[in-house]
Parts: C-alpha cells; sequence; structure tokens
C-alpha cells in the first residue's frame, strides 16, 4: 500500500513537471513554428509563458527595484549579442541592451513607429484618435520648445510656478503629521502642469477632480490591462473619461472667449497653442486629439515630475556636499527614470544586426540598461553629481525622455518645472527624514516632514 502511494506521488510529481516544463517552452515553440522560415532570422532569447510571456518576472524585478536580474537572465543565457526575442506587454518583442542598437533605432523614423501597447493607448485615449502623424509630433516638440526658449514666456512661467510652489510648500511645513515625500510634490507637481496646460482661472473643484482622477489613471496605466469591474485598468478608463469631460468644457469656453475676441492672440498655454492651429476649415489638431494630448500630458508630467523632484530633495538632503553642484538635475533624471521604458514597432520586415524582425514586432529599450550601466556610470546607484562635470557619456547613454524624431514632446517641460520645484526649495526649505535609518527612495514611502529656513 505504501508502495502504491509513493508511486502514485512520483507519478504525480513527474506529471506536473513535465506539464509545467511543456507550458514554459509552448510559447517559444508556437513562435518558432511560425516564423521558420529562411525569411526570418531572430534574435535568441525566452519567449516565456503561454499569454503572459515573461510580464511576470519582469513585473517583479521592477517591484523589487532591481530590473538588472530580468536583464541578466538573457545576457547571461544568451550572450552578449544585446538584442533578445521576448514576449512581453502581449506582443512578441526584441529586447535591447546596447545603447549603439537603440540609438540606430530610435533614430530612424522611417521603419518604426511608436510602438506603445495597445492597453496604453487606449486608456489614454489616443487609440480612439487614431494617434498623431509625424507633423503633429513635430507641431507638439515646436510648441514645448517655444516655452522654454521664449525669455518673455519663460519670466512668465518662473513667476508663476513659484507662487503655486510656494504656496504648497507653506502648506507642507504647517503639517503637523509626516508624510511621504513623493505624495507631498505631487500636487504641486500637478498644479504647475496644469498652469502650463490650461491656464489659471480654471475652476478648483474641476482641478481637483483632475488630480484624482488622474491619480486613479497613472495606476490603471502600471496595473495589468483587464477591463473588468474592479480593477485598476477599468477604474483607468473610467477615469480617462471623466478628464475628458472636465478638458471638453475648458475647451468650449476658451473657444467662445476667443469667438468674442475674434482674434487668436499668443498664448504661452499649451491648450491654446493647439486651439490656434485650428482654422474655419476645422484643420489643425480637432477637439478629440487635444483633449487626448492634454490627458497624455497630465500623465506622463505630473508623477514623472514629482518622482525625479522628490528624488532630487531626498538624496540632497542626505548629501548636503552636493547642494552647489549644477549637475543635480542631470543626476535626479539618471536615476528616478532608470526604469523608463520606451517603445518601437517595426512598419515592416527589418533587417537589424544581422537579424531579420517581422512586421509588428515590438522593440524594447530600458533606461536601466544604460542609466545603471558602470563602464559609464562609475557606482551607478550612487548619487553623485559631480561625475556630470567632465562626464563624456556614449552616445544616447543618457535617455531621460528617449531620442530622436520621437522623443517624448513633454521633455522641456518637464526639465523646466523640476528646475522650479528644486529652486524654490533649496533656497527655502529642507526636509527632515522620521526614520533616518530608511531607504530615501520616494516610491518606497519615505516620511518627512518639512521646514523653512
Amino acid at each position: 500500500m505504501e508502495y502504491n502511494l509513493v508511486l502514485l506521488y512520483t507519478s504525480l510529481a513527474i506529471g506536473i513537471l513535465t506539464l509545467i516544463s511543456v507550458l514554459k517552452r509552448a510559447n517559444g515553440w508556437f513562435f518558432t513554428i511560425k516564423f521558420n522560415s529562411k525569411k526570418f532570422n531572430l534574435p535568441p532569447g525566452d519567449m516565456g509563458w503561454p499569454l503572459v510571456g515573461n510580464m511576470l518576472f519582469f513585473l517583479q524585478s521592477f517591484k523589487d527595484g532591481n530590473l538588472g536580474s530580468f536583464f541578466s537572465y538573457y545576457v547571461t543565457r544568451f550572450g552578449k549579442g544585446g538584442m533578445y526575442k521576448t514576449f512581453m506587454f502581449g506582443k512578441p518583442s526584441i529586447i535591447m541592451t546596447k545603447v549603439e542598437i537603440s540609438r540606430k533605432i530610435f533614430m530612424d523614423d522611417e521603419n518604426y513607429d511608436r510602438g506603445m501597447p495597445n492597453y496604453i493607448l487606449k486608456i489614454l485615449g489616443q487609440a480612439q484618435v487614431g494617434g498623431f502623424t509625424r507633423e503633429e509630433s513635430k507641431s507638439l516638440h515646436r510648441m514645448t520648445t517655444l516655452i522654454k526658449s521664449d525669455i518673455s514666456l519663460l519670466s512668465n512661467y518662473f513667476d508663476f510656478a513659484k507662487e503655486i510652489v510656494k504656496k504648497s510648500f507653506e502648506k507642507l511645513v504647517d503639517m503637523e503629521e509626516p508624510i511621504d515625500v513623493l505624495l507631498a510634490i505631487k500636487r504641486p507637481a500637478f498644479d504647475v502642469l496644469m498652469r502650463i496646460l490650461i491656464g489659471d482661472g480654471v475652476d478648483n473643484d474641476m482641478v481637483n477632480v483632475l488630480f484624482e482622477e488622474t491619480i486613479y489613471l497613472f495606476h490603471g496605466c502600471h496595473g495589468l490591462p483587464f477591463n473588468i469591474p474592479g480593477s485598476a485598468y477599468n477604474r483607468g478608463l473610467k477615469a480617462r473619461r471623466a478628464m475628458a469631460k472636465i478638458y471638453q468644457y475648458i475647451l468650449d469656453e476658451r473657444k467662445v472667449m476667443i469667438g468674442k475676441n475674434k482674434t487668436r492672440e499668443k498664448s504661452n498655454i499649451l491648450l491654446e497653442m493647439m486651439l490656434n492651429t485650428q482654422d474655419d476649415d476645422d484643420e489643425g489638431f480637432n477637439d478629440e486629439k487635444i483633449i487626448a494630448m492634454l490627458v497624455s500630458y497630465t500623465f506622463a508630467g505630473f508623477e514623472s515630475v514629482a518622482l525625479v523632484a522628490s528624488t532630487a530633495i531626498m538624496y540632497l538632503e542626505n548629501h548636503p556636499h552636493f547642494l552647489d553642484k549644477a549637475k543635480v538635475i542631470n543626476e535626479s533624471l539618471r536615476i528616478a527614470t532608470a526604469k523608463t521604458i520606451f517603445f518601437r514597432e517595426a512598419r515592416n520586415t527589418i533587417n537589424i544586426n544581422g537579424y531579420t524582425i517581422p512586421k509588428g514586432w515590438k522593440f524594447l529599450s530600458f533606461s536601466w540598461n544604460y542609466h545603471m550601466d558602470p563602464r559609464t556610470y562609475v557606482r551607478p546607484k550612487e548619487f553623485n553629481p559631480s561625475r556630470w562635470d567632465d562626464l563624456k557619456t556614449k552616445p544616447a547613454s543618457f535617455l531621460p525622455f528617449g531620442v530622436g524624431p520621437k522623443m517624448c514632446p513633454g521633455a522641456n517641460l518637464a526639465r523646466l518645472e523640476v528646475s522650479v520645484i528644486l529652486h524654490y526649495f533649496l533656497l527655502n526649505y529642507r526636509v527632515e527624514q522620521v526614520n533616518p535609518e530608511s531607504k530615501i527612495e520616494p516610491p518606497r514611502s519615505c516620511l518627512v516632514k518639512f521646514k523653512k529656513i
């Protein structure tokens, strides 16, 4: 009897291990068979599990703050070629770990599209409007660059940003209870962004709703893309719809104002800049695309700015000898954006580095491979603005906002926002860490009290 039980359990264990082994290889077999022809020559790699690919491994590494372990798996197992096949974000993909390969793809606007996952495009509203053309993307770049290059607009920007940041910090000083430093910086970062996007004079209740819904939108974009009631993604879709209604209301109000003035005056407000591209035949940015871009800018320019600014604040508090360094923002951007992912998609079958990649496959580039590369940045996990005094980086090895024709159009705005927040904070405030022994990574709930100096 005991012998039979041992045999049963042994057979069961062998069966389970065999099933797991088959499932683990099933995705790889499927794509090997599908693209097993002389037409394609795919790089080595691991396609992971059916449906989810290697997303579970990636998400765990991302959550632990150690993406290096994810990439080292590919490099150790498949060599240092710099290109590896995988299945991530619901699509067959190529991971790029060498900066030279990423730069080649980023700079090629003819053969590669943006490649953002469809579920993110949908939650941001870009899928519904068919995305943005090359000319529209160039126009957006010009608008955001104008804010930074025009002296009069820049002066006006610093004036209102200073007032917003000042009021926010004063409220933080009056708080008796400690607060998460990232959470504390989110509101002034958001308020400054709203002033750039839609201007002042907007009802405070509307702005508060936009702030709350943007939080849900952010969690929806970073959660699993399952549109079921109660899921973060489902709530994110509802948040976008709520934000779109508010932005449409504001847009309609601006149209009425422009109609009364009968002129389209120069503006430093992004909504009005986009609105001014419309003519009597509705050429230029239509309402749907303006709203989609406002939602996208709100998503991209809010959390990222707060993360970079709060990272800089905490590192500077723990390394006060760096306060006089001019490259603090670059070093903060390098560390805070190390988990950024850049997407591209092959418009056609592509030949690159000896491989032939099918049309529609994604190309994934991760800032971690460049911002945390010890060959470029000595002791990369250390905060050291001094490294920028004489650092000669490899081409594209510093990618906080991407590179090439499709570089983030809000890059100039983000840098400017971070500059204003840090400028006013360093001149007037300091933070006191509640637990000096805790890690100073803002995403991991670093509690502080704000002090005026």
